[in-house]
């Protein structure tokens, strides 16, 4: 076995660099809860020298944590080699928020690091703050649109349906909203939107919706509960969801090489009324295979098979549309 030469620092004084080099309070007990680490870290934290520290029972220093559940924590690390990891409300400083990490040690004793999240929380909490305000915003701008709409569309030249139609696709898009407003405006899981969209035509009763964990950018996210909700809405006047029996599966796949991975996505009615091909492509149609097609980059296919409505898209997965 070679030995490290003179100049070379030993595995103890690279360790110890290590330790005085990272930001986070660190220190290590031994089986007899005596501090036999203290970085540079926990001195400032702590405000208190390693000197002072050093070789001392850790309950004698810090009474205060007896009957918590650090004290719990501690314990079991060191008992069963249980480690643990929460975040807590400073004893020290209240006004602090801190993670506290347990890890057993090798050979006895546990490790411990504390890390001060206070600002990382404050800045969550602004977020979902702001969140929030976009969301009330959001629903005031929508409220205000259909209000206007109510008025506009009392016209003798617009029918009931269509209007009726209007108001839904408002509807779906508040929906939309608040998918994104339950992910802070980050995007939002294909699952999610399916079943938000899927909700008020009996969710869980009338339809199957499995695929793996896609996410889905904040603009793509809306597009696609547009799509769906135009999928479901005919579904439910024409399709499977006007009949009892009928049912709509909505699943999808991811397929290809890593490097070309692509989302397929199919949505078929079974159990509904014989469907035939419309004369003329309305806006639903449209908007659901030129939406989708344009924000997702997919090919996409309406099919009106005689035993029920089969849509499919593929896409590739991008900035828009990821995996996980």
């Amino acid at each position: 076995m070679s030995m490290p030469s003179p100049s070379e620092p030993s595995y103890e004084a690279r360790l110890e660099a290590v330790l005085e080099s990272v930001s986070d309070a660190f220190y290590a007990l031994d089986s007899d809860w005596r501090f036999v680490v203290f970085n540079r870290a926990a001195e400032e934290y702590f405000g208190v020298a390693r000197e002072a520290i050093l070789g001392r029972d850790l309950w004698e220093v810090f009474p205060q944590g007896l009957g918590t559940p650090f004290e719990a924590s501690c314990r079991a690390a060191m008992r069963d080699g249980t480690p643990a990891s929460f975040e807590t409300s400073s004893r020290l400083r209240p006004d602090r928020v801190v993670e506290l990490r347990i890890v057993p040690m090798r050979g006895g004793g546990v490790a411990l690091t504390l890390t001060d999240i206070t600002e990382r929380k404050t800045a969550d909490a602004r977020q979902r703050l702001l969140a929030n305000e976009l969301n009330h915003r959001v629903k005031n701008s929508l409220a205000t649109v259909q209000a206007i709409a109510a008025q506009s569309l009392r016209s003798p030249d617009v029918s009931p349906e269509a209007r009726e139609r209007f108001m839904a696709r408002l509807i779906a898009l508040a929906r939309a909203n608040d998918v994104l407003v339950a992910e802070t405006w980050t995007g939002a899981s294909l699952a999610s939107v399916a079943a938000e969209m899927a909700n008020p035509h009996g969710d869980d009763e009338r339809f199957t919706i499995a695929g793996p964990e896609i996410h889905l950018a904040p603009q793509t996210a809306t597009a696609m509960a547009l799509g769906l909700h135009e999928l479901a809405t005919n579904a439910a006047k024409y399709g499977a969801l006007s009949t009892p029996d009928g049912r709509v599966s909505l699943t999808w796949t991811l397929e290809g090489a890593a490097e070309a991975r692509r989302l397929k996505l199919i949505w078929r009615e079974t159990g509904g009324p014989p469907v035939g091909s419309p004369g003329q492509a309305g806006f639903g149609s449209r908007l659901i295979e030129r939406g989708l097609a344009s924000e997702l980059q997919a090919n996409v296919r309406l099919v009106y098979a005689p035993g029920g409505v089969v849509f499919s898209l593929t896409a590739p997965l991008s900035e828009s549309v990821t995996e996980g």
